[in-house]
């Protein structure tokens, strides 16, 4: 039985434990980002151009990255990777 994800936390390691950097979920296809508030203040800009540091929701565009801000889609396995996953 699959269990639907609701969202999906995200944070940073700098060797020093995990920073919260906020959450991403998904609706009707679209992937939306917030901030957690704590990481707003910390001014670390994890995607400048693409997603910027700022309070409230993000609707993320389809297009180039599947949905995804590219600095999540970087750490997503490749298409050999994915091959594995769906292989093995």
């Amino acid at each position: 039985m699959k269990t639907a994800v609701k969202e999906i936390k995200v944070g940073l390691n700098f060797g020093s434990g995990i920073q919260s950097v906020g959450r991403l979920a998904i609706r009707n296809s679209i992937i939306y980002f917030e901030y957690d508030e704590a990481f707003l203040q910390s001014n670390l800009e994890i995607s400048p151009i693409k997603l910027s540091l700022k309070r409230g929701v993000i609707e993320l565009p389809k297009n180039p990255f599947e949905g995804l801000a590219g600095v999540f889609n970087d750490s997503l396995p490749d298409g050999w990777g994915r091959l594995l996953l769906i292989v093995y």
